[in-house]
């Protein structure tokens, strides 16, 4: 029950997300340069470490990837929407007491790093690339834990239909026994009943073998 409602909440959560993810600007520290202009994104429920495969996925969409201890980065970037000007990419993940994860992203344009003052049309580019890069992480991991959840419940049903086919078994095997068990208490009475005759069968023959033992001997 505790699962269905988290799922609940998840799958409801996820168009909310979807709407409410947001990109915002502040300084960052990259390790080719400090206290910079980034751009940052909150991406709620998914654990760290499949938002930095799913950041890494990224970063190879977009050039040659590279990384260095948690910082993922790409250089020499072309993009159509960005001019003929190649640009580097940087970026790395974070996590907050509550565990919840941020991505901060840094562009460095060739002596400028982006910012929505200097540059707002190649800001806009990135942004929404960035937004659906956090909205389809976000999905792809409700994804993941729907199919992941989904399977369980496959799991737990078949083992359900099993038991219950079980049960019909078990509860065939007890007619037949209980069938079996009055066969042969018929079958006992009946034993019962030719022993009684079979005794005395016994002691007319013992009868007929002391009298031709009597006549064996009276012989001598």
């Amino acid at each position: 029950m505790k699962t269905l409602f988290i799922l609940l909440f998840l799958m409801f959560s996820v168009s909310v997300s979807a709407q409410t993810i947001k990109v915002k600007e502040n300084k960052a520290d990259f390790s080719v340069a400090q206290n910079v202009n980034a751009l940052l994104v909150d991406i709620p429920y998914a654990p760290y470490d499949y938002v930095d495969g799913k950041l890494k996925k990224f970063f190879k969409g977009i050039g040659k990837h590279k990384q260095s201890k948690n910082e993922h980065s790409a250089l020499m970037v072309e993009l159509k929407e960005m001019g003929d000007i190649p640009f580097n990419a940087y970026a790395y993940g974070l996590t907050d007491k509550d565990e919840s994860v941020s991505v901060v992203f840094g562009f460095d344009l060739g002596g400028a790093y982006l910012n929505s003052k200097d540059h707002p049309e190649k800001y806009k580019v990135i942004k929404e690339r960035i937004e659906k890069f956090a909205t389809n992480t976000v999905k792809n991991w409700i994804e993941d834990v729907v199919r992941t959840e989904k399977k369980v419940l496959n799991d737990l049903e078949k083992e359900q239909k099993d038991l219950e086919k079980r049960k019909v078994q078990l509860e065939k095997e007890i007619k037949d026994f209980e069938k079996k068990i009055e066969e042969n208490k018929n079958e006992i009475k009946d034993n019962l009943n030719q022993q009684s005759g079979k005794k005395g069968e016994i002691d007319l023959q013992k009868t007929k073998v002391s009298v031709v033992e009597k006549q064996f001997k009276d012989l001598h």
